[in-house]
């Protein structure tokens, strides 16, 4: 396959044309458009010779890729190889990734192996540079370009992932590192941890524990979880109290109406049960009220303690997931 049009024009473009022989960093005398093998000092080209001699440089590009490649190229694959081909040398490109993933059949991951080649040696410096950017920019785009010039995928139909960011972490990562950095905190042993740092490496410690010794349910109460069933202690203790109040209540009115006389003989005269009636609407709704507090109180506090719970299953599982 020879190089089309296309593919000279970007030689060209990023070679820029020099009719008189110019002394390149590379220590080599380049005229034309790059060109090297037979400039020397006081040489000076047309821009016809330029693009002839072009043309015989790239001859042996063509060459090389013929023997090297293995999958078959489109024109516009040909010609964008030729150009990296042109700036890289012979030996770099056959120990490139681009020739690698060529022969390996991955079109995709030599298109992206062009951005590899963006770096050259600067006083000794190996420095990325804004033109071999821009030209491996320029390369990849021609060897990702239809030569029918039909795309694939629409682009309103495939959005880009959010992977695609350098600083993406995904929730599995990010769920599964550890809570306290223990490498940061051996190398700076002067280092004050805040309290919460101190409870979350405490946590994280004896999850640790536990995870080792294969029983993470056999846990040892924290301060919080210990808070929060004396909460649910008290709560049930007072709700039962007053249960069991409204049942003593239930109970006498029960005795008045169903055995007069034994409540009689207990000291429960009609003007007691008039009393309790006449109060009974203040006391069932004092009650009731009193009841609905202490039962919410304690749902609330075993959600507490189920949350941490949670949080306890959550941290052992990132330490497994990081191990």
């Amino acid at each position: 396959m020879r190089t089309g049009e296309t593919g000279l024009n970007l030689i060209k473009g990023y070679e820029g044309l020099r009719m008189a022989a110019h002394y390149a960093p590379t220590e080599q005398w380049t005229v034309g458009y790059g060109h090297v093998a037979t400039a020397r000092h006081g040489m000076s080209v047309t821009e016809g010779d330029a693009e002839h001699l072009l043309k015989q440089d790239v001859e042996p590009i063509e060459q090389l890729i013929g023997d090297t490649v293995r999958a078959p190229l489109n024109q516009n694959e040909h010609d964008a190889i030729v150009s990296l081909v042109f700036n890289i040398g012979e030996d770099n490109w056959r120990r490139s990734t681009v020739l690698r993933k060529l022969n390996a059949g991955d079109k995709l991951g030599a298109a992206n192996a062009f951005e590899m080649w963006t770096k050259a040696h600067v006083n000794n410096e190996l420095v990325t540079l804004d033109g071999l950017v821009r030209r491996r920019s320029a390369e990849k785009s021609l060897f990702l370009m239809p030569t029918d010039a039909s795309l694939v995928v629409p682009s309103s139909d495939v959005k880009p992932a959010e992977e695609c960011e350098l600083d993406y972490v995904s929730d599995a990562v990010r769920k599964a590192r550890p809570l306290v950095n223990f490498d940061e905190i051996r190398a700076d042993k002067n280092r004050i941890l805040a309290p919460e740092e101190k409870a979350a490496r405490t946590r994280a410690l004896f999850a640790a524990t536990q995870a080792l010794s294969g029983e993470p349910s056999k846990m040892i109460v924290s301060k919080a979880e210990e808070y929060a069933d004396m909460g649910v202690t008290i709560g049930a203790l007072l709700a039962g109290l007053l249960a069991f109040g409204l049942t003593g209540i239930g109970a006498l009115l029960l005795l008045g109406q169903e055995a007069p006389g034994l409540a009689e003989a207990l000291g429960l005269s009609y003007d007691r049960f008039s009393a309790i009636f006449e109060h009974l609407p203040i006391w069932l709704s004092a009650i009731g009220a009193a009841m609905c507090y202490f039962i919410l109180y304690i749902l609330v506090k075993r959600t507490a303690r189920h949350e941490l719970k949670r949080e306890r299953a959550r941290d052992l599982a990132r330490l497994r997931v990081a191990e």
